[in-house]
């Protein structure tokens, strides 16, 4: 019989609190000590059930849940390295490695290397230090060819969209930031914020947390999974060891971290059929091997349950079951939310979000944007007194979770926009007062003392590591300062300008810009040549090689190593999923303090 994969800490059974009343948002949840489990290694037995016998009665015959007969979720572009263009399970030798992604290979020069923090199948996490600030940071080292199983472009794909995910969404105050990359011939560096505050059941099973502090936690989540799903990713790894407290602080901040099994997938593309994940997290539908990002919300709704209660929904143990065993229970068992006992556990509230979260089936399941408009979750608080609707925080992290290419085009467009008199002056001028608050030396630029002030004085609570990073994403010419345009690029309405009659015109200039040759595509030297002019910086061309990739891959969505026209239009269009200002912190200053 296979041997069935472990499953990651998880509670064994649960632990009682002395509060016997109804639980509300002031009192304590119950919540019990994690420790390590694996799931029990002995023949399963048959399971008879008419809709599911088929999917359980084979998963006994198969080696390995990641290895079963699937349909190719990561694919190369035309504009990739070769070796990720080859087919995609061919077997890769150590030599054919050596350099892939074109990453930069002088980590030890911009950092030291210290003590380690972790260590997995994945490779290891340690944590280093910035050479130029002293600043330290983590460094997760992964093995181009895996310590486990054989080298593939499949697996390099993989690598190549969690780093993609990681630089994009690692700009949201709800994930952790990507710093830098670094590439040797054996491995990926990938240098990221480094998380003090532990694990999330470390911190949960230590206290006895409310359940008004279980709600903001779970926020949190739901809005990095709002986020992934408005820029087209699918997460499908939530689970508590990727959540981690970036403090020590008791009222410190979560951040997603471990992208390693995110990809990208709109809901138009059809339905995944690969099955990726921690078993007991997983929705019915990854088990029946046809889902879409719906089963992130079902992960969420495993999760919210396991803090509320100290237990999963289908079990008190997992330690003797067997991977069959676990998928019989997410496909066919009830989740009792009625029952007295979890009454006792979880205020009404909380016990109808979880009723919209687990629900099996996905199209009835709630979204994650859904989610954050209930009751339970919606944030408190009073908004800055700014004259923009949603915070300028969200604002400045939605646009940073753009990819790259399409931050160069609003850029391009923002451009061209200020300098038109029409409609939308009303909006540039009400910037412009916002930007002047900011710019309190009058230089035209916001320097990083300036921002982080400003935002202050606004009445918004984020730290100086916090607004760097945001800076970075907005500082498009890489100057040190944010200019106008820059601002005017992160913050402007851009639903509101695609319903101007000028909106077509300014598509068509900024696709100009970018298509030299006028072949109506834009191809990888056409970017790598405009890349100087449109960030200021003439980087070497290795840079610039790596960055015009990562842009063709955001937009090529044929895979055939240009950017048409329509592909340029699709990047720019309102997304299938939405992309709200609610799915992004607002750190809006709790009502009644006052700022610092």
């Amino acid at each position: 019989m296979p041997m069935i994969p472990q499953v990651h800490r998880q509670p064994c059974d649960s632990r009682g609190c002395s509060t016997s009343a109804p639980r509300c948002q002031g009192q304590h949840s119950p919540f019990l000590h994690g420790q390590r489990l694996k799931l029990h290694r002995r023949k399963a037995q048959p399971f008879h059930h008419s809709k599911c016998h088929r999917v359980l009665a084979a998963t006994s015959q198969k080696t390995d849940f990641h290895q079963t007969k699937l349909q190719q979720d990561y694919a190369a572009t035309a504009s990739d390295a070769h070796v990720l263009q080859r087919p995609i399970k061919e077997q890769l030798q150590a030599h054919e490695v050596k350099n892939v992604f074109g990453f930069p290979r002088d980590l030890r020069d911009r950092y030291s290397i210290g003590h380690v923090l972790g260590a997995g199948s994945f490779g290891v996490v340690r944590e280093v230090t910035r050479r130029a600030n002293k600043r330290k940071y983590a460094c997760k080292t992964i093995p181009k060819i895996p310590r486990r199983g054989t080298g593939t472009p499949r697996y390099l794909l993989k690598l190549q969209t969690e780093v993609d995910a990681m630089q994009q969404l690692g700009s949201s105050l709800d994930a952790a930031h990507l710093r830098d990359c670094f590439e040797d011939d054996e491995s990926i560096h990938l240098v990221m914020e480094l998380c003090e505050g532990g694990a999330l059941l470390d911190r949960i099973k230590q206290g006895a947390p409310t359940e008004r502090y279980i709600a903001s936690i779970i926020r949190s989540v739901l809005r990095f999974i709002a986020q992934c799903h408005g820029k087209g990713i699918i997460y499908r790894d939530v689970k508590p060891d990727n959540f981690l407290f970036l403090t020590k602080e008791p009222d410190s901040p979560i951040r997603a971290t471990d992208f390693g099994l995110s990809i990208r997938h709109w809901p138009d593309a059809g339905k995944l059929k690969s099955r990726s994940g921690t078993p007991v997290y997983m929705a019915p539908e990854v088990i029946m091997q046809e889902y879409g990002q719906e089963a992130d919300e079902w992960s969420v709704g495993v999760l919210m349950y396991q803090l509320l209660t100290g237990s999963l929904p289908f079990w008190d143990s997992v330690q003797k079951l067997t991977l069959q065993q676990v998928w019989q229970a997410i496909l066919v068992k009830r989740v009792d939310l009625d029952s007295p006992t979890v009454q006792n556990m979880m205020s009404e509230g909380a016990r109808d979000l979880l009723k919209g979260l687990l629900r099996r089936n996905p199209r009835h399941r709630m979204t994650a944007s859904a989610a954050l408009e209930h009751p339970w979750i919606k944030s408190e608080g009073a908004a800055p007194d700014t004259p923009l609707s949603g915070s300028v925080i969200q604002r400045l992290q939605r646009h940073a979770t753009y990819g790259a290419l399409k931050q160069l085009v609003l850029q391009i467009i923002a451009d061209d926009v200020i300098d038109v008199e029409h409609g939308s002056m009303h909006m540039v001028e009400t910037l412009r007062d916002l930007f002047q608050q900011l710019d309190t030396d009058g230089s035209g630029g916001i320097c990083l003392p300036e921002l982080m002030d400003g935002l202050k004085r606004l009445g918004y609570v984020v730290t100086a590591e916090e607004v760097e990073k945001l800076m970075r994403r907005l500082d498009v010419n890489d100057s040190g300062t944010v200019e106008f345009e820059e601002f005017c690029a992160g913050m402007i309405d851009w639903k509101t300008l695609q319903e101007d009659h000028l909106w077509t015109r300014w598509v068509d200039l900024a696709f100009g810009k970018l298509d030299s040759n006028n072949d109506g595509y834009i191809d990888l030297d056409e970017l790598i040549a405009r890349l100087p002019s449109l960030t200021g910086v003439d980087n070497p061309e290795s840079e610039r090689m790596l960055a015009a990739r990562r842009m063709l891959r955001e937009a090529d969505t044929n895979g055939d190593g240009i950017v048409s026209r329509e592909e340029f239009e699709t990047l720019l269009e309102a997304n299938t999923v939405p992309d709200s200002l609610d799915a992004y912190d607002p750190r809006w200053l709790p009502e009644g303090s006052v700022p610092a």
